[in-house]
């Protein structure tokens, strides 16, 4: 891969999936009125369903005995996880594909995804929290290999997340800044 090129190779597993800018679809991805797709925004039924039926957030198919979750240190403080899990090559393809996991993006956004689809028209079902990121520094990022999870309602979200118990967290890896500059 170039190293100004942001665009991995697709593993076999995620060839059926949609693309975007030459970039795989994950499966929680959401997907607007006019039929485009909206990268960092999450598809909250889409979302419920991957946690609860145990389907990869990357393909959608069911996950199988090792599980991927893509964890910042608050989470692996709290073993547990907003997103849904993935297939170990979902992750990998995803570590260095999205820009935020990646180390290409040294914030988060400054305006809300909230309020880039309510210009559409589009309600948010999100995330809350995410207001409180808004143009701060992004966190370092661990790919976190469990044997399960269970699903519960985040206490400061009020959404579905994926709590693992110390026994069940088999591995963790920080993920490498794809940038030389690194994060800020």
């Amino acid at each position: 891969m170039h190293p100004n090129d942001h665009s991995p190779g697709i593993p076999p597993r995620l060839l059926t999936r949609p693309t975007m800018g030459g970039l795989v679809v994950p499966y929680t991805t959401l997907r607007l009125p006019d039929g485009r797709w909206r990268f960092g925004a999450v598809d909250s039924d889409r979302q419920a369903d991957a946690l609860i039926n145990r389907l990869c957030q990357t393909c959608g198919d069911p996950l199988e005995r090792r599980i991927v979750f893509a964890m910042r240190d608050m989470d692996l403080d709290a073993m547990s996880a907003d997103e849904p899990g993935m297939h170990p090559e979902c992750a990998a393809y995803t570590a260095l594909a999205c820009p935020m996991l990646a180390g290409r993006m040294s914030h988060h956004q400054t305006t809300s995804i909230e309020a880039q689809l309510s210009a559409l028209g589009i309600a948010f079902d999100g995330d809350p929290t995410t207001q409180v990121r808004l143009g701060r520094p992004a966190s370092p990022w661990s790919l976190a290999w469990t044997s399960g999870y269970s699903v519960y309602t985040h206490p400061t979200t009020q959404r579905l997340a994926a709590r693992m118990t110390p026994a069940q967290l088999l591995r963790v890896r920080p993920i490498v800044s794809a940038t030389p500059e690194g994060r800020s």
